[in-house]
């Protein structure tokens, strides 16, 4: 049985469409019960070690996708005790440990070619909480008890809910109904998105493959573009001409006022100032995967908006 820790996001539901393909048995894990298209669903607190236990019962394989609120205190909070929780819960029930994560504990200057091997140095508060979280499971996957790995996405867009991507609700979603896109202080830095679909397969590969353990994987990421590139490449696909309103310093301090999430992303600001280049050369190679151009992703992200107005 393989364990979805974190349920019902775009990235577990595209995780389980894959699983269920396979006939593996699925089991999703949430705080919540709820109905889920694929696999059985359990409600199990998390930041709890008999919950990690109980949810982990039976696994031969967990994926770590859990989503805490974007807020630092809570993050401070929870992530370290939580992760150590599932460390812990993993050794004693034998699972095998796959977490997908994100870049926030590389350091600034790694940004423009962000590589598995870039440091553990983090220019912001919230990747300190991931540095020590990633450490937890490194330290761990190092002294030879957990079998595990870690994958590393970088932004990612697909067609999700509102608030989880910013490519998508600021961007893409704004220029398939005809309206002028936004974007944060540059729309002329090389930044990478990593597609939905593409990171839920890499996370099948790493968690059915004997030479994925132990190690950091960045997920298959298409080469970066500019926002002026993308923007360009959606106006082909809407068959628009709309150009970007590109906000100041002035003008994103306004906008945090009204929507919290952005001032929780004030001391992120450096990741969208300069290039931000996700390297995944290492698991294109490893794994011989191409992963899904910006092109066809932005078409079939824009395809299901137009189905769902």
């Amino acid at each position: 049985m393989h364990v979805i820790l974190g349920a019902g996001g775009a990235i577990s539901e595209s995780l389980a469409h894959i699983l269920s393909e396979q006939e593996i048995d699925i089991r999703q894990v949430a705080r919540h019960s709820r109905h889920y298209t694929y696999g059985h669903a359990m409600n199990a607190d998390l930041t709890k070690a008999e919950g990690v236990l109980k949810a982990l019962d039976g696994a031969e394989v967990a994926y770590m996708l859990v989503g805490l609120p974007y807020k630092l205190s809570v993050w401070e909070s929870t992530w370290p005790s939580m992760m150590q929780h599932l460390v812990n819960g993993c050794l004693q029930t034998g699972t095998k440990l796959v977490f997908l994560d994100n870049i926030y504990m590389l350091s600034d200057e790694s940004m423009p070619h962000m590589t598995e091997s870039s440091p553990m140095n983090p220019s912001s508060k919230k990747g300190k909480v991931r540095a020590n979280v990633d450490r937890i499971m490194i330290e761990a996957m190092e002294s030879g008890k957990l079998q595990g790995c870690i994958l590393r996405s970088a932004d990612f867009y697909g067609y999700t809910s509102a608030n989880k991507s910013l490519l998508l609700d600021m961007v893409i979603k704004k220029m398939a109904i005809g309206k002028m896109p936004q974007w944060f202080y540059t729309v002329d830095k090389k930044h990478s998105f990593s597609y939905i679909p593409d990171i839920a397969e890499a996370l099948h590969i790493l968690g059915t493959s004997d030479k994925s353990w132990g190690q950091v994987w960045n997920a298959p990421t298409a080469p970066a573009m500019t926002l002026t590139e993308i923007i360009a490449l959606i106006n082909h696909l809407v068959h628009k001409h709309l150009k970007p309103q590109v906000m100041n310093e002035f003008m994103t301090a306004i906008l945090r006022l009204f929507i919290p999430p952005l001032a929780e992303m004030k001391e992120l600001k450096y990741q969208l100032v300069q290039d931000y280049v996700l390297d995944s050369s290492k698991f294109e190679k490893a794994f011989s995967f191409t992963p899904t151009t910006m092109e066809e992703g932005l078409e079939t992200v824009i395809d299901h908006i137009h189905r769902n107005r």
